[in-house]
């Protein structure tokens, strides 16, 4: 039973962004396009986007845990960053520091212009802008990952209260 997925190239990053379900069942990853073309060979890779046919056996490849009986498009993202992380950064004139923001995630910190040009590779004229960072950078920015991606961690202050 072919499922139908839609892609996207940024070619900014050179990362797909693939889209199965549509509404609120919806889900999207972010995969490189290197393993996205090796897993869906029947993609065009010349497009900058389009849909395609994929066997439930490649979405699992892909990333995506697929409802055991299949009688409902149900999918969840197994691997929710199977690609390096997202970062928008802008120099605040009044500090002279930067504020780097983690993209899908809540997390911002501000960050020294020395210590942030040396671990990223930002040129200094740079005011703003994005950038996709290793996990290990990441980790040396003070952003909060997981192994995969973001951690996250329940408070228990409150669990006790509800």
């Amino acid at each position: 039973m072919p499922i139908t997925l839609g892609f996207i190239r940024n070619r900014r990053d050179n990362l797909i962004i693939i889209t199965v379900g549509s509404g609120r069942t919806r889900q999207e990853l972010r995969v490189t396009s290197e393993l996205f073309f090796s897993i869906i060979p029947q993609a065009n890779p010349y497009l900058y986007g389009g849909t395609v046919e994929a066997t439930p056996a490649q979405l699992v490849e892909l990333g995506f845990e697929l409802d055991a009986e299949m009688k409902r498009e149900v999918f969840r993202v197994v691997r929710p960053l199977v690609t390096p992380a997202q970062v928008r950064y802008v120099l605040d004139p009044i500090t002279g520091n930067y504020i780097v923001r983690y993209v899908g995630t809540r997390q911002e910190l501000v960050i020294q212009p020395r210590a942030f040009w040396k671990l990223t590779g930002v040129s200094r004229r740079s005011p703003l802008g994005s950038l996709t960072l290793s996990m290990d950078v990441m980790k040396e920015l003070g952003f909060i990952v997981g192994k995969g991606g973001v951690q996250i961690e329940r408070s228990k202050q409150f669990i006790n209260y509800a």
